[in-house]
Formats: C-alpha cells, sequence, structure tokens
C-alpha cells in the first residue's frame, strides 16, 4: 500500500452533492489520507465561497488538491488549477447525483474505494474543454432535457440520487422541441434540427451511455461533437433509447458523431447550454475546442480496479466520528 511523507493535501468538500455523504463521511477520510501521510487541509463550500474560490485563495500551498462532490465542484476545483497555473494532481471523491465522469474515468463512486483509489492511484493527464471563455470538464451541450441538471430540485436530489433527474424529465418530455444549429467541426459542416447537440469527453451525459464504444479518448486533444436529429415520429426516439441501452449509437441514423479539436455552434436565436451540469448561458454562437493534457487527475491502478466495489478494511472498521 503506497505510503506518502508530509505530503501536504487540501481537500475541498461540498457538503450537499448528492445525498449529503460528505459530511456524513468526512471525519473518516481526512483520518484515512492522515493514516496515509496526507497533511491535510480541509474546506467546505458555503453559498458565498465555492470551490474555485478555496483553490484560488489556498491551491499554491498544497502538493494534491482532492474535491469531494459532484462534476460541478470538480469544475470549480479544476478551473482553479488552471488559472493558478498549477501542475499538480487532482483527487476527486465523486458524491454527485449521476458521478458521469467519475464512471467514465473508471473512479470508483463508493466513497471508500475511491479515497483509497487517490492513495494508491497514479495520475493520469486529461484533456479539458474551452467553451467560450469558460471551461467544462466533460460536457458542454444544449437541447432537450439538458436543463435538466442543473433545474432539479436539489433537496429531491439528496433524497433520491439521479432518480430526481428521470422525474424532471417526466416533466419535461412533452416540453420537447427541435433546435436549430448550424455546426462547423474541424472544417466539415451540419445544419438541422436538432433534439440535442454537445461536445463532450465523456462516455455517458446525465447517467446515459450516450457514447460508449464511440472511440473516446481522454488525452487525445480530442472532443466528441455529438448532434442527435429531432425526431420525426415516437419509433426514433424508442430506438435512440434502445441503442443507448445496448451501446450501439453509432448504427443509428439519427446521430452524428465527430473527432474533433474545434467546434463552433451556431443559432438563429440565444439557446441555452449546460457545462457540466451547471448553466452555460444562452448563445447565438459559440466555440469550443480542446486543451490536452491541461490537468492530471489520480485514477485507479490497473490491479486495483477490482477494489473499486469494496470498502477496505481498515477504512470502514472505524467508527463514525460524531458530527
Amino acid at each position: 500500500m503506497a505510503q506518502v511523507t508530509n505530503k501536504k493535501m487540501l481537500l475541498v468538500v461540498n457538503p450537499v452533492s448528492g445525498k449529503k455523504l460528505a459530511k456524513q463521511y468526512m471525519m473518516r477520510m481526512i483520518n484515512r489520507f492522515d493514516q496515509a501521510g496526507y497533511n491535510v487541509t480541509a474546506c467546505c463550500t458555503q453559498i458565498n465561497k465555492n470551490a474555485y474560490d478555496i483553490v484560488i485563495n489556498r491551491g499554491r500551498e498544497f502538493d494534491i488538491i482532492v474535491c469531494c462532490g459532484g462534476d460541478g465542484t470538480l469544475k470549480e476545483t479544476v478551473c482553479g488549477i488552471m488559472d493558478l497555473g498549477l501542475n499538480i494532481p487532482v483527487g476527486y471523491l465523486p458524491m454527485g447525483s449521476t458521478n458521469d465522469f467519475a464512471h467514465s474515468m473508471n473512479i470508483p463512486t463508493d466513497v471508500f474505494a475511491a479515497v483509497e483509489a487517490i492513495i494508491n492511484g497514479e495520475p493520469k493527464p486529461v484533456d479539458i474543454g474551452k467553451f467560450g471563455e469558460e471551461s467544462f470538464i466533460y460536457v458542454a451541450g444544449f437541447g432537450n432535457f439538458t436543463a435538466i441538471s442543473y433545474s432539479a430540485n436539489q433537496k429531491i436530489k439528496n433524497v433520491i440520487g439521479k432518480n430526481a433527474y428521470y422525474l424532471q424529465a417526466v416533466k419535461d418530455f412533452f416540453r420537447m422541441k427541435p433546435y436549430h444549429a448550424r455546426v462547423e467541426a474541424d472544417g466539415e459542416f451540419f445544419e438541422g434540427d436538432y433534439f440535442y447537440g454537445a461536445a463532450s469527453n465523456s462516455y455517458s451525459v446525465g447517467g446515459m451511455p450516450v457514447l460508449h464504444n464511440m472511440g473516446v479518448e481522454f488525452d487525445d486533444g480530442l472532443h466528441e461533437l455529438v448532434l442527435v436529429e429531432m425526431f420525426k415520429n415516437p419509433a426514433e426516439l424508442l430506438r435512440l433509447a434502445n441503442d443507448m441501452v445496448h451501446k450501439t449509437v453509432a448504427d443509428n441514423p439519427n446521430v452524428i458523431i465527430r473527432h474533433c479539436k474545434h467546434i463552433k455552434f451556431m443559432f438563429d436565436e440565444p439557446t441555452s447550454f449546460t457545462l457540466d451540469g451547471e448553466f452555460g448561458g444562452e448563445h447565438l454562437e459559440v466555440e469550443a475546442h480542446s486543451l490536452q493534457h491541461a490537468v492530471n487527475i489520480m485514477t485507479q491502478k490497473p490491479e486495483w480496479v477490482s477494489l473499486s466495489e469494496e470498502e477496505p478494511q481498515d477504512f470502514v472498521s472505524e467508527e463514525p466520528h460524531a458530527e
């Protein structure tokens, strides 16, 4: 088992992510990192102090920064590290409702296994997307259902997790509409009425395995353009759902997928985007491109993958600390 000496860790915790598990396990996480030889400083996000602010103000003092929360918390943490120009590893303890990025990177979604993966893992260079002046970790998307991640009630998400997104999707189902767009991707042009569109670097979005088996690489300097044409009848919608379940989206005639460095979206009217589950503004025209190897994310070594579903005994045997 890996052992470090006098490494300084900044642990950034979002206490309201997912089902509020971070608050429940915070002291146990700190204790385990301490056992492994890290000197841990923990900071919790607040209404007027998000993960970005914490990293900007304190990040230069540490050898590794670990964030505990959802994909939005990870985005804020990474943006802070990039803006500081730091070249230090980032650990991720995923406690959101869907954890798309964690699933794609094979980061355990079990909190105990995720801690061990950081202690025993290795840094992996990962590409980051630029969307206008903003950065995003794994998706910048527009179209139907993209607002679900930030419109679903946080209190409900804390209780029932990603099922809250499904409830919101049912509410939004009868408000589906086409989004007319013109898209340029590395010199190739597309125009049409789309159900959904995105620049992404992930296997899944909103918990859906949209890009499994599609040649997605997280360090190749490319993002994936995904365009789903608006459905002409219910049968086309059902086929897409079936293709996502069976991971055969590439065979769907309504879906366009390209691996590209630069993407430009153009619209006839201001169109809302979602960046990593957060509102990304309304845009008439916006460009997205890839920053290769922009950040180093701690991931499991191959020999630790089999442990991702287990709880390390020296961690879980401890009694929880009082809150």
